[in-house]
């Protein structure tokens, strides 16, 4: 499962980041709850309701599970291949393209990246001039 899996158009133009697990054959993301041994399942379907979800607030549902009880946890790195190169990747909030960086300059400067930072470079790009892949890591709660 650390290989990258590749997610272009899978999830509906959406860059997933942060800890995930399976609960009752779906994948949910989640937090380390205050709760001993567990974890908070995060969902925006409401019909989770019906799976002893609470409404959080807005299109948020949350559930407290133990570890035991979900199956492997792991954590999800979003990044794109871009003219054959691998960077990091996220959505950008307000014209929903896709945004890589960089601090490689003399890539930045090869594929039209603008500075942003003293170190940084960014580019964005809309979602079929990339491959979005996601790497995933196992994780744990210490």
């Amino acid at each position: 499962m650390g290989d990258g899996k590749s997610n272009n158009g899978v999830s509906g133009k959406m860059i997933r980041k942060g800890e995930y697990t399976i609960y009752n054959g779906k994948e949910y993301r989640f937090i380390e709850s205050d709760a001993v041994e567990g974890i908070e399942l995060i969902s925006n379907d409401k019909k989770d309701m019906n799976n002893g979800f609470t409404h959080y607030k807005n299109n948020i549902y949350t559930k407290i599970v133990g570890v035991n009880e979900v199956g492997k946890l792991y954590s999800i790195n979003p990044y794109a291949v871009y003219k054959g190169e691998l960077f990091p990747a996220s959505e950008e909030r307000t014209t929903s393209k896709v945004l890589l960086v960089t601090a490689n300059t003399e890539i930045a400067k090869q594929m039209g990246f603008e500075r942003t930072d003293k170190y940084m470079y960014s580019k964005s790009l809309e979602w079929d001039e990339v491959e979005i892949i996601e790497k995933r890591k196992p994780y744990s709660i210490d």
